[in-house]
């Protein structure tokens, strides 16, 4: 006979996260919720700032989400309030904070509220916290069921910094789709990357901000530029460097060879266009960027930071030099540039080691044995 009883209903995750912008570690939070099975769990999300434009896209998939539309900080205890609130009305099993704030505010709400199991996951390496703030997240640490890193160096860094042994905290390397171009976006941007004759096409793809490293890669492109290598360079992304990477690219006379896309909805397109992909960071944990270049065959060039040797061998399956550094940055492109079998072959290598290693469906099925390791605990 068929058995009658009936199914336990779905574990309730509830997400915090700052918006729901284009970034990485917004689009791992999407990734999470559209992926877990749904039969086991059920993905909602919360915002603290705006709800930002991958909203609309998770919420056609029937996940829900709220937003506090405030940072929930000392200067603003409503917001907090509020987040309170929120996280009451959706009476989660597992609350799963991610980036700063929402690791701070999120876990002391999800305390306050009693959530049984609360994860926070830490997406980078940031330098720059606050003591205070550091003594809160010790404090923290010890209320958090798990703390979960993108990757070893990640883990490493996080257990420096709050004095915690290794063991308490787990990686989970981020994982991604492979990339999905559509032709009309690859056609528009080859057209527009090809209105000046160039030798090599090179993409990034990251938010606009300081810690990214795109001044550094303008100084490369001027260098080789000066070399007499022709080199195209797409940047997409925005952000608060904008104006200022503008201007050096106007000062350095890259007005016609870069060119600055803004937000992109399909990166796919942009690397489809792409000979090679450059990751000029500063600082990393494991940026999704990287990963979806591996996995669209593309050679890459990238700075030694963070997780990055975690995914990138130099010499295997990219390029690896030190950050900050244009001259060196610029030599590896040049390097590519005179050799497309070696941009073949890097791609190629790179496209083996992410479908391997770095996929979306590995990173939701670790999350997911994470989440159920924690509620039979």
């Amino acid at each position: 006979m068929p058995d009658a009883r009936p199914r336990p209903a779905p574990i309730r995750v509830l997400h915090i996260i700052t918006n729901l912008g284009i970034g990485g570690a917004e689009r791992l939070v999407v990734s999470a919720a559209r992926g877990l099975p749904r039969d086991r769990f059920e993905s909602v999300i919360c915002c603290l700032t705006g709800r930002g434009p991958l909203a609309r896209e998770v919420e056609a998939d029937g996940v829900t989400v709220h937003c506090v539309n405030a940072y929930p900080g000392l200067s603003n205890p409503l917001a907090f309030t509020r987040l309170v609130s929120i996280i009451g009305s959706v009476q989660p099993t597992i609350v799963h904070t991610h980036l700063q704030a929402p690791n701070l505010y999120g876990r002391l709400a999800a305390c306050l509220v009693r959530v049984p199991i609360v994860i926070a996951t830490e997406h980078n390496v940031y330098t720059g916290k606050a003591r205070r703030y550091i003594a809160v997240e010790r404090m923290l640490a010890r209320l958090t069921s798990a703390l979960v890193a993108v990757s070893s160096e990640v883990q490493q860094f996080l257990g420096r910094q709050l004095r915690l042994p290794l063991a308490r905290i787990q990686v989970i390397r981020n994982g991604v789709a492979a990339p999905q171009p559509t032709a009309e976006g690859v056609a528009a941007l080859t057209a527009r990357i090809g209105a000046v004759p160039t030798q090599l096409r090179l993409a990034t793809v990251a938010s606009l901000t300081s810690k990214k490293g795109h001044d550094v890669l303008l100084r490369a492109l001027a260098l080789l530029a000066g070399r007499g290598l022709c080199v195209a360079a797409v940047f997409a992304g925005d952000g608060p460097e904008r104006a200022r990477l503008e201007l050096i690219a106007a000062d350095l006379k890259l007005r016609d060879s870069v060119h600055f896309l803004g937000a992109v909805s399909n990166p796919a397109d942009v690397l489809a266009a792409a000979d090679v992909f450059v990751l000029p960071s500063l600082v990393e944990g494991l940026p999704l960027a990287l990963l979806e270049a591996m996995r669209a065959g593309k050679p890459i060039v990238a700075t030694s930071v963070g997780g990055v040797p975690e995914a990138v061998t130099s010499g295997i399956n990219g390029l690896l030099v030190a950050a900050a550094d244009d001259v060196a940055l610029a030599d590896a492109i040049a390097t590519l540039a005179a050799s497309p079998q070696q941009r073949a072959e890097l791609g190629d290598q790179a496209r083996a080691r992410a479908d391997r290693d770095f996929t979306e469906q590995r990173y939701i099925g670790e999350l997911a044995s994470l989440y159920d390791e924690l509620l039979v605990r």
